[in-house]
């Protein structure tokens, strides 16, 4: 049945089939579920200018020596395959031992029908907003604070249709080892909202340089995620891609280091619609019967999904960094619950 499934979607694929578009236009830009992406050469943004709605649904393809002019970038190879990684950074200082790196969420989603589609939450960003926004996340954290953009994503090259597999993971593995090289980190406290809480939970099963991590309505279980969105949309999920084919960290927990075990939060609403509460708590149990011990804290999202946790992962990655107890790390996000509250 799975060959018969992959054979079938390669098809699809092939014959680049914009189903499910439908004719109404709008601004927006879109992709059938099986239409094929039309990569282009990497733009690069500066400053103010936002980043390109099409090279995220489309991918964009980079170039060693292109990157090599691009401020704040690394050119990381797998499996003989490049892709030029920026960051966007702030609070540098002579003593850079501990950083905490963030990895953001995703940007194509899917409705309905399984057609593609840029969320609104990109749209707009840019260099020097996203730079701001690191300079203040390390004020409060007294320590550098680093945004990583995943492939495809904020001016990195890739195609982030390809999401979720190995591939992205060792692309922000080799990002983190030059980053280490680069300023003389030490260790790593990781951050990561959604999709990107997928990039940190698999980092922990590959590295054992991260003294923390805090992800934020985490996309932990990806199998199990993966299945309930199928079962939301009207195209077979056999069809859009090989389940089998993804890296599901709540599957490699035995490979996270012990010695010493990292400090692990997991921030979750019980009422997300996004990535649901059950498949969270899945991984905080898994983690405890692997013998680890982690801090797992239901808190407020104050969007209508109970989703966005960014502001939340932020203030807890920053008083890890400042060497609060968890008790007073507890004490802050109640009362940030209670600020949304009134």
């Amino acid at each position: 049945m799975k060959v018969l499934a992959r054979i079938f979607r390669s098809l699809l694929v092939f014959l680049s089939i914009p189903w499910g578009v439908g004719s109404a236009q709008t601004d927006a830009m879109k992709l059938g579920p099986f239409e094929r992406t039309r990569p282009r050469t990497l733009s690069v943004p500066m400053g103010e200018e936002t980043f390109a709605e099409y090279d995220a649904l489309n991918g964009s393809i980079g170039l060693a020596q292109q990157c090599s002019e691009i401020t704040n970038s690394f050119w990381v190879e797998v499996e003989k395959r490049g892709e030029c990684i920026r960051y966007y950074s702030g609070g540098w200082s002579e003593d850079n031992s501990t950083a905490i790196v963030y990895f953001p969420g995703d940007a194509i989603l899917r409705n309905s029908k399984a057609v593609r589609f840029i969320g609104k939450s990109y749209l707009g960003k840019s260099p020097a907003s996203i730079t701001s926004d690191m300079y203040e996340w390390s004020e409060k954290a007294s320590v550098p604070v680093v945004f990583l953009a995943r492939p495809g994503l904020y001016g990195s090259s890739g195609d982030h249709n390809q999401r979720r597999h190995k591939r992205e993971v060792d692309l922000m593995n080799g990002a983190l080892d030059q980053l280490k090289q680069r300023y003389g980190i030490k260790r790593f406290i990781l951050a990561g909202q959604s999709g990107g809480g997928h990039i940190v939970a698999s980092l922990l099963t590959q590295r054992k340089d991260i003294k923390a991590v805090v992800i934020s309505s985490g996309l932990l279980a990806v199998k199990r995620v993966t299945e309930i969105w199928d079962r939301r949309r009207s195209v077979p999920g056999p069809l859009l891609h090989d389940i089998d084919a993804f890296y599901d960290p709540v599957d490699e927990i035995q490979l996270i280091s012990n010695t010493p075990a990292p400090i692990i939060w997991v921030l979750s609403d019980p009422e997300d619609l996004v990535i649901p509460f059950s498949t969270q708590l899945f991984y905080v149990r898994k983690l405890k019967a692997a013998g680890f011990n982690p801090y797992h804290i239901y808190v407020r999202a104050g969007d209508r999904q109970h989703h966005g946790l960014y502001k939340q992962a932020q203030l807890t990655s920053a008083l890890i960094a400042q060497g609060k107890t968890p008790r007073q790390i507890m004490a802050a996000l109640q009362a940030m619950d209670l600020e949304q509250i009134e």
